[in-house]
């Protein structure tokens, strides 16, 4: 397994590095959009990776901008800091406790506005991108799971980010049809998002 992810990460950097990839070019003006998918014992090596990518001259090269789903998550809740009467990871948790993980995760969709198209993930990447032309990955889908799932965070995106390349590390399976987060459990169809 090690060794097959090594081959496939090999084969991302490859990729992301063609100029027609970094320019949205021969998709046939389907926005670029792709999925990473990989096995979830991998995990180590896929963030080890990524993290020696991130660090590469490749990374400068390319303009890489990495958005963590966990880290914006997080983001989205301390700014209710201040405003909600009590600190709002314990409502969360209290919530947990007494309604469940559904609740819980119905909160936070709804915190983060993911049924609109200027949903907190689009709006934190979009600031953060700030009309560059880079290659944007997102990380972070199986620590936010089943709190946001990807084929929310891909629907909202695309309708808004269509200029710069986007690749998602997903850790499940995806076959151009569906999604299938840790190799058991459907998060949806997407069909709009390539293969890599």
């Amino acid at each position: 397994m090690y060794k097959e992810e090594q081959v496939h990460f090999e084969k991302l950097i490859q990729k992301i590095q063609k100029p027609d990839f970094q320019r949205n070019q021969g998709l046939s003006n389907e926005v670029g959009y792709y999925i990473y998918p990989y096995n979830v014992a991998d995990t180590p090596r896929v963030r080890a990776n990524l993290d020696d990518l991130t660090k590469s001259k490749t990374a400068m090269k390319i303009n890489l901008k990495v958005f963590d789903l966990y880290d914006i998550m997080l983001d989205s809740i301390h700014k209710l800091k201040g405003i909600a009467d009590d600190d709002p990871f314990r409502i969360l948790a209290e919530m947990e406790k007494q309604s469940g993980i559904d609740q819980v995760a119905q909160q936070i969709n709804s915190l983060m506005r993911m049924d609109e198209n200027n949903n907190d993930v689009v709006m934190y990447v979009q600031d953060h991108v700030d009309n560059q032309h880079c290659v944007i990955f997102i990380t972070g889908v199986g620590k936010v799971y089943p709190l946001i799932r990807a084929h929310k965070v891909l629907n909202t995106m695309h309708q808004v980010l269509d200029k710069n390349p986007v690749v998602m590390f997903y850790p499940g399976k995806y076959n151009e049809q569906n999604l299938q987060i840790f190799g058991e459990a459907n998060d949806q169809n997407y069909y709009r998002a390539f293969l890599i």
